[in-house]
């Protein structure tokens, strides 16, 4: 019987070696540890953005620059002694004759009719009480039609530089109403705060609506009052 022999240097099929890791080589390496960093830095970022306290650094100033002489941004005071100016605006037209009566629109008239001192009443706020006048104006409507006098002012000023006058309520004011019918004649009772030595030259403005010109009724109330 012949014995088989094998090749020399070892017997059976060779071993099959396993794949070597890409963790096993220099270059492999090198990637792991880049991964490694960019995670942890991430990691990092989202850290502080969560626990670091922000209010120092994203609150915005809410303080404005302050003023020389006075608060931030506070208006200064207006001087004292100046005259009220919250009167409506006197238009540049030749004043009518405070004793004779003045063309509104085609058949409607106004007039200063009677003027009388009293002693006016502070009611309101912001009135003070004083000597005063009470001021009768008359409206006449000759139309065939109602007229509105919704939007009718009357104002009052005194002196060379038409003073704007304080409105009273008391003794006995009394608008104008909001209509006037046809062919009729109402009156409407103002009273003003005139100082007693400012009553030679007084200014009335009956301004009866956006559209139409102011009439302007200027001079000595002495007349009006003595009727």
């Amino acid at each position: 019987m012949t014995n088989a022999k094998t090749p020399a240097g070892g017997g059976g099929a060779p071993t099959q070696q396993p794949a070597a890791s890409w963790l096993s080589t220099r270059s492999g390496r090198i990637v792991a540890i880049g991964i490694v960093a960019v995670i942890a830095l991430g990691l990092g970022v989202v850290a502080f953005t969560q626990f670091a306290p922000t209010s120092g650094l994203l609150a915005s100033p809410t303080s404005s620059p302050s003023t020389p002489g006075g608060g931030a941004g506070s208006p200064s005071a207006a001087p004292s002694g100046q005259p009220p100016t919250d009167g409506p605006v006197v238009p540049d037209v030749t004043p009518i004759d405070i004793e004779q009566p003045g063309i509104i629109t085609a058949g409607l008239t106004a007039q200063i009719a009677a003027v009388e001192a009293v002693d006016g009443i502070a009611q309101g706020p912001g009135e003070v009480a004083g000597p005063s006048l009470r001021v009768t104006v008359t409206i006449t409507n000759s139309t065939s039609s109602e007229t509105s006098l919704r939007t009718a002012i009357v104002s009052c000023y005194f002196g060379p530089d038409r003073t704007p006058a304080q409105e009273l309520r008391e003794p006995g004011g009394r608008p104008l109403p909001a209509s006037i019918a046809p062919n009729k004649a109402i009156d409407g009772f103002y009273i003003f705060t005139v100082p007693e030595d400012q009553r030679g030259n007084v200014t009335i403005m009956v301004d009866y609506s956006v559209d139409v010109v102011p009439l302007v009724f200027q001079g000595d109330v002495a007349e009006l009052m003595a009727r």
